[in-house]
């Protein structure tokens, strides 16, 4: 029996996206080709803008042709579409710079909701000679019967609500519970990614046991208790999964700007010797989640500097990529997905807006459904059955049903000491859990000279996450504290450790500037920025709880803040006035900005850099780049620009003295370099956080 093909509305049009057809009040309408490619494109990327570079790589990828082209053929779809009114389009909506997005509504239909005009027509049936017509006249029914009828449905109906609630404690009661926990490993090392095979007996991590040590792939055979040790070459392995039932390790080799996926034959002795390549030369390659198929991967991939993160289908025998799923707003992100035991659906976890959801992804209809949203930001989650599923937050493990949404937690996580877990799709569930829920930690203070010396040691309780320059007594430090769950601002004296906290709150929390006062800190909380005011110990929040906002820094003598906020899609410069409370505009097209002696420095989206005049006028591009990173930092200090950079391998303090024009770097191991970095008023040192190895085993989790 053929398979229906799957319709959707599209305005007041419906149409196949199987068979690439269009229909207008039941009739079929006549469609170029390359047209309804066109239309299918901006129908799979409903909801955001396309570029013309992008229609030119996936529309027209068999051929070169100019922009004229591709807006021509738009053009084409705008008149079949009745889309005349360029100024209101019902359809198709055009920006400048941004592209073309579908703005009609839309909704996948099935055959109970094709009008009839639409269905195909039924002709009557001759009737023979021979056979008698008989004409069959209504019936009417008593009263009483109506009734009756009305009545017995109604019993029918509460007994059909009482068996499904029954079934649905039932199914509850009987989903699975978490049964505890067992070692597999020592505390030995540092841990990262894992997988599990599908039988569970063998589990791979990535890992490394000292500072200077890069990142390499270990398989642990759970039946002999033995590890083995992958890659010796490797470059910053950090995702990894079984493929081609357990016969390889796919992983990723993630160096921004230079990303790999490599895949490690497990029937050979030596793996490595036999390791082929599969993607290579990607600015980002993550999350290697095993797909619907032995041979496919899923595997989430950043083109460029800037760009969407995307999830891609890789055939392991062809090595095609398809793209498979694309975050549809421009702050959305996809932190961790999961292939379901049937092969069916997809759980992606969402990050937006501060908030993280399950969205489960159909891949037969295509079509989206948000499962749960909450504050607490989600780490990872795995299925455990076709209908639950496995959520770890910092607050803990969780079962979701799929059906219903239900949340249950199943296992407190206390400090987090649980940061990782993966599932076969046998149901085999293992976990990362670190030995304590910070690394010790030394702050360390550097010159910023083409010697870079170290100049003091601040040895800190792993309680104190970031440190800033205090701009006044050069023996304090302002500070961010993480305890118990709970992020406060702090002052620390780093001559006796005496620490004065001021604020706390539950919330992602970031420190980004001090005034020179002393009197307000600029925080982002979650993804808002505020205020935090000395005299009134609050925050005051001037970005939205719905807007995308940058970073900021203090301007005018400490009295307004410039900070970047996005505002239809582009990015813009915004002046904060901290006694009014009022809002301006004040330069569009960059992101961030910092003042300088004679005007300022400004980044756009992509974050390269700009020296602008007083009266914001574009002087010349300085050639250079900075990282927008929430753990990156820049500044404009003494009229030199001084900002952190990193590719999870090595982190990079530039130094560009906007004078001279010279460009000074100091590089060390990431860990040994946390860029979150701050910078004296002098210009002279920097100050980061220097993490010692964070010993880390790994557990096996049961469920019953």
């Amino acid at each position: 029996m053929q398979k229906d093909s799957i319709k959707a509305s599209l305005g007041d049009f419906i149409i196949d996206l199987e068979q690439g057809l269009l229909f207008l009040n039941g009739e079929e309408t006549s469609v170029e080709p390359k047209v309804m490619e066109l239309l299918l494109y901006l129908y799979d990327c409903r909801g955001r803008y396309v570029t013309v570079d992008e229609l030119h790589k996936h529309v027209w990828a068999d051929r070169v042709v100019t922009d004229t082209a591709v807006r021509g053929t738009v053009k084409k779809l705008r008149v079949i579409l009745r889309d005349d009114d360029l100024t209101n389009p019902k359809y198709i909506k055009s920006v400048a710079k941004r592209g073309y997005k579908l703005v009609c509504d839309t909704n996948i239909l099935d055959s109970s909701t094709v009008s009839p005009v639409e269905a195909a027509p039924i002709e009557a049936t001759p009737v023979q000679d021979s056979v008698s017509t008989e004409v069959v006249q209504p019936t009417f029914e008593p009263q009483h019967k109506k009734q009756r009828n009305v009545t017995t449905w109604a019993v029918a109906v509460f007994m059909l609500f009482i068996i499904c609630s029954l079934s649905l404690y039932i199914n509850l009661d009987d989903g699975p519970q978490f049964a505890g926990e067992a070692s597999l490993t020592e505390f030995n090392g540092d841990k990262r990614g894992i997988a599990v095979s599908s039988d569970g007996r063998f589990v791979a991590f990535t890992g490394r046991h000292s500072e200077n040590e890069s990142q390499q792939v270990y398989l642990l055979d759970k039946q002999d208790g033995t590890t083995r040790k992958l890659t010796t070459k490797a470059t910053n392995a950090r995702f990894l999964n079984f493929a081609q039932n357990d016969k390889v390790l796919v992983f990723s080799d993630t160096v921004t700007g230079a990303s790999s996926l490599k895949l490690l034959p497990l029937t050979v002795s030596e793996p490595e010797s036999a390791m082929v390549t599969l993607i290579e030369d990607k600015y980002w390659v993550s999350d290697v989640i095993a797909g619907r198929t032995e041979s496919e991967m899923i595997v989430k991939i950043g083109h460029n500097a800037g760009s969407v993160l995307m999830l891609y289908s890789l055939d392991l025998e062809s090595l095609k990529l398809t793209r498979l799923l694309t975050p549809t707003h421009s702050d959305e992100f996809i932190i961790a997905s999961s292939v379901s035991p049937d092969k069916k659906r997809l759980v992606n976890v969402i990050l937006q807006s501060g908030k993280s959801s399950l969205v489960i992804h159909n891949f037969e209809t295509q079509l989206d459904k948000v499962l749960i949203t909450r504050n607490e930001l989600a780490a990872r989650a795995v299925w455990l059955t076709n209908n639950d599923i496995l959520l770890l937050d910092g607050a803990g493990l969780h079962i979701i049903n799929v059906n219903t949404g239900e949340s249950k937690q199943v296992r407190d996580n206390p400090g987090a000491l649980i940061w990782d877990i993966a599932a076969s799709q046998a149901g085999h569930v293992v976990a990362i859990r670190k030995s304590q829920e910070r690394a010790n930690r030394l702050y360390i203070e550097r010159a910023l000279t083409s010697t870079s010396e170290v100049s003091r040691l601040i040895n800190t309780s792993p309680e104190v996450t970031s440190m800033i320059f205090d701009p006044v007594d050069e023996n304090m430090r302002w500070v961010r504290v993480k305890r118990n769950d709970v992020n406060y601002l702090g002052h620390l004296n780093i001559k006796n450790d005496q620490l004065t906290t001021y604020f706390e709150t539950k919330d992602k929390l970031e420190l980004l500037a001090v005034a020179t006062t002393n009197q307000h800190l600029l925080v982002k909380e979650k993804h808002r920025l505020a205020i935090f005011s000395m005299k009134s110990r609050q925050l005051e929040y001037f970005t939205a709880d719905s807007s995308s906002s940058s970073d900021g820094v203090f301007y005018q003598n400490d009295k307004a803040v410039l900070f970047g906020v996005q505002v239809g899609g582009e990015w813009e410069i915004q002046k904060y006035d901290i006694e009014s409370a009022t809002t301006e505009v004040f330069v569009r097209h960059f992101k961030s900005i910092r003042p300088t002696k004679n005007g300022f420095v400004a980044a756009n989206y992509v974050g390269d850099l700009f020296l602008l005049s007083p009266e914001l006028e574009v002087i010349e591009p300085l050639e250079h780049r900075i990282n927008f990173e929430a753990i990156a930092r820049w500044h404009v200090k003494q009229n030199g620009v001084v900002w952190s950079d990193f590719d999870y391998l090595k982190s990079y303090v530039n130094h560009f003295d906007l004078e001279s024009r010279e460009h000074t770097m100091i590089e060390d191991m990431f860990y040994s370099l946390y860029p979150r970095i701050s910078v004296n008023e002098q210009a002279s040192h920097i100050v980061y956080l220097s993490v010692q190895i964070n010993d880390s085993a790994i557990q096996q989790l049961y469920f019953k």
